[in-house]
């Protein structure tokens, strides 16, 4: 485990020394029609202001301890002891010029929330949040790494959007555990926890809010990204166990849009009469070609969802998925 998290540390270092929701509440705004970039390395909306494509942010190595000091010393509960991630540091100081003779562009490393979600998340989609809080030091870690790895032009697509899907998914996560013991996230920032200015990526900061209807539904205009990410509620499809990696992560969307359209709790498939998701309604414009044929690709039961199929949805449930 240590190795993982010294391979986050080291690519954070690397970068420093010269490198280059799913959630609809009453106070969660929905925007469908937003203006574009049709490079999907950049944010799309007036009010964000867009990162120059292979932008560097500097930091001395100074800066970047003192930075980890500071997310070690804001935590009472943790078990990842300061000693341990100041040992960290100390060896990537020491070794950081054999390790970068150049300065270099560094792409990101998703081991730590892999491992993190591996460790806390069971195949049911359960967190345990009481276990992410005492880790929170490495979710601040890694949270760090992607503020730094700022995906460019150089970037395929698949890597850009694993990169905002684990971003949103970990950003969600540490909102739940910094306010942990909490019933639900709409009982964070007064109920309005997607319009929380706290993400952050390069010179940005976002609300969880900007990155899904701003940048990640208008950018990728693909429907499985409602089955990756994460509303931390238990009517919202499970929080999967491992990062999305972009080698995998076509196959990674349709196994998660599978589990969750085939989930009896979550979607009652029955011929001509239906039972789904709110989501369904809330983002139906993202179906392009209908929710009945997005539910019948993915359908693994015995009885195909009729073309004029009654529609009802289920009430959600905000009730935090622990």
């Amino acid at each position: 485990m240590r190795k993982q998290y010294l391979a986050i540390a080291i690519s954070f270092f690397i970068f420093a020394c010269g490198g280059n929701a799913e959630n609809v509440s009453e106070g969660k705004t929905v925007e469908t029609e937003v203006v574009v970039s049709e490079d999907v390395s950049a944010p799309a909306a007036e009010e964000i202001v867009s990162y120059e494509e292979g932008e560097t942010i500097v930091n001395n190595i100074d800066e970047t301890e003192e930075k980890v000091e500071e997310i070690l010393s804001e935590e009472k509960e943790t078990t990842a002891p300061k000693e341990e991630v100041k040992e960290i540091v100390t060896e990537v100081v020491e070794t950081s010029e054999e390790v970068v003779p150049e300065p270099i562009k560094i792409r990101a490393n998703h081991e730590a929330w892999d491992a993190l979600t591996k460790k806390y998340v069971s195949s049911a989609g359960k967190v345990n949040y009481k276990g992410m809080k005492v880790d929170i030091s490495k979710i601040k870690i890694y949270l760090l790494h992607l503020e730094k790895t700022v995906p460019t032009a150089e970037w395929m697509k698949n890597e850009k959007l694993a990169y905002w899907i684990n971003l949103y998914n970990a950003s969600t996560v540490y909102l739940i555990a910094t306010n942990y013991p909490v019933s639900s996230i709409t009982k964070i920032n007064g109920g309005k926890p997607w319009d929380k200015k706290f993400v952050k990526s390069g010179t940005n900061v976002y609300t969880l809010n900007d990155i899904e209807n701003k940048i990640v539904r208008p950018t990728f205009k693909d429907p499985r990204i409602h089955a990756a990410l994460n509303c931390a509620a238990v009517s919202c499809p499970k929080l999967l166990k491992g990062a999305f990696l972009p080698e995998n992560l076509n196959t990674q969307l349709d196994k998660q849009v599978r589990s969750w359209i085939n989930d009896g709790a979550k979607n009652k498939l029955a011929g001509d009469k239906i039972q789904i998701s709110q989501i369904f309604d809330w983002y139906k414009v993202d179906f392009k070609d209908g929710v009945v044929s997005f539910l019948n690709n993915y359908n693994t039961t015995n009885m195909a969802v009729m073309p004029d199929a009654k529609i009802s949805y289920l009430e959600y449930n905000w009730a935090l998925n622990e």
